[in-house]
């Protein structure tokens, strides 16, 4: 078993997390499953499965292209960084809506690992938006290390993400 399989396991049965998932499961399910035009819309009824995997694609593609141009020439590349950057965090703000409709969804460990992995893309989030504003004041080190941090937490994120949907079956429709 891979270190983040463990890790991800761990969380499942880490019921310290119970209150806080709870919480979390009914707010999301109030604002976004119990209005039934909001359950369709970000639920994906319209689309045949759920809208979030499909969102995401952007917000990450956005984080992630920007990384490697500033990796490549950073400097070269600065206006299209920032573009990415800002784009990604824009993004992101409707992905979390309705990552936040597929939390109300889920139970037990489910609703565990869907905590954690909302909270690592939270701060992956901030992590990208911190380095935004970091290249606008002109600090590009500064702004490539929080993107670098911003990619790898992402990443364990969307980690997680795929063990909601492939162990936990998590949007999967029989």
């Amino acid at each position: 078993m891979s270190l983040l399989e463990s890790l991800a396991r761990r969380i499942e049965d880490a019921d310290a997390l119970d209150s806080l998932a709870d919480v979390s499961r009914d707010w999301a399910h109030e604002m976004f499953v119990a209005r039934p035009a909001l359950d369709d819309l970000l639920g994906g009824s319209w689309l045949g499965h759920r809208v979030h995997p499909i969102a995401v694609q952007v917000p990450m593609g956005a984080w992630l292209m920007a990384v490697l141009l500033d990796l490549v020439d950073g400097e070269r590349h600065a206006a299209a960084v920032d573009a990415l950057l800002a784009t990604g965090c824009a993004t992101a703000i409707p992905t979390a809506v309705t990552g936040a409709h597929d939390l109300a969804t889920t139970t037990g460990a489910a609703t565990r690992v869907t905590v954690v992995h909302a909270a690592s893309m939270d701060a992956s989030l901030v992590l990208f938006a911190t380095a935004w504003v970091s290249r606008r004041r002109g600090d590009r080190r500064r702004a490539r290390r929080l993107a670098l941090a911003g990619i790898t937490v992402a990443s364990a994120g969307a980690y997680l993400g795929g063990h909601l949907t492939y162990r936990l079956g998590v949007g999967v429709e029989d």
